[in-house]
């Protein structure tokens, strides 16, 4: 079981400074840092990538789940706080916007640096109601159905019941924290937010991507890709096109690191 900062991030340590800017990612529910095991080699000639390992899951699956996000938002603020130097961002999708999202005032909370840009994909902006049909209440059957719908999670895993039990509790868990009611942080976040959704998404549209900009007192901007929920894989190509141009922007080329303010718009594509 991995320990200390480890714990979080592979690299016990931070590497030596490279001058490029730390990709720092969160995964959707039920996810892992394997989500993104191929984003350190295509970024690599304009980003540092590092996704954080969540407890209850591959290398920490003999963790607890979490239950709170605010709580472990706040251990996971502590377990980056030392890949949290200038120029970095945060990117998460689905369930790792929202607790990106949260990550970010933790740090605030903390007096530590704060990221020159929140990339929040496929999410709802958290002062949004949660859809009624909350999927992690679902029963077992209506859950690996939702999953299916989804169309990430292989069929050979759906069909496999001892699988299945292993899995699925880490995904009901990772859909409560994303769906839970309750308090959020209201205070707007001084750091520019970059939200993304996929055109054919059903659960997040324009709307609701449009509504994160109630977060941020910085520059906002919107971008759609081809796809649905999961645009992360069917459209990678243009979503690393996208990343590459805003990482290479936090090399302190845009008014060190941040969107100029007439650049406050929003672009489909």
């Amino acid at each position: 079981m991995p320990t200390g900062q480890g714990r979080w991030i592979r690299e016990s340590v931070p590497r030596q400074d490279t001058g490029r800017p730390r990709l720092l990612c969160f995964p959707f529910a039920g996810g892992g840092a394997s989500a993104f095991r191929s984003w350190p080699s295509l970024l690599e000639e304009v980003a540092d990538v590092h996704a954080v390992r969540l407890p209850g899951r591959e290398e920490r699956h003999r963790e607890p789940l979490a239950t709170d996000i605010d709580a472990l938002a706040f251990e996971v603020a502590d377990g980056i706080s030392d890949w949290c130097r200038p120029p970095y961002a945060l990117y998460g999708h689905s369930m790792g916007a929202r607790l990106a999202y949260r990550v970010v005032h933790a740090l605030a909370e903390r007096g530590l640096p704060l990221p020159d840009l929140l990339i929040v994909a496929a999410h709802r902006a958290p002062h949004q109601a949660a859809p009624l049909a909350l999927t992690h209440l679902l029963p077992r059957e209506g859950l690996v159905e939702k999953l299916r719908e989804f169309g990430v999670t292989p069929e050979p895993l759906l069909n496999n019941p001892e699988m299945l039990d292993f899995f699925l509790p880490a995904i009901r868990a990772d859909f409560a924290l994303s769906e839970a009611s309750g308090e959020y942080c209201s205070r707007p976040l001084d750091v520019p937010i970059l939200a993304l959704g996929g055109e054919g998404d059903a659960l997040v549209g324009v709307s609701e991507l449009n509504a994160w900009s109630l977060h941020t007192t910085a520059a906002f901007r919107v971008r759609r890709f081809a796809g649905g929920h999961f645009f992360q894989f069917s459209s990678e190509e243009q979503l690393m096109d996208m990343l590459r141009d805003e990482l290479i922007g936090l090399r302190g080329e845009q008014d060190g690191g941040r969107w100029h303010d007439d650049d406050n718009a929003y672009a489909s594509g």
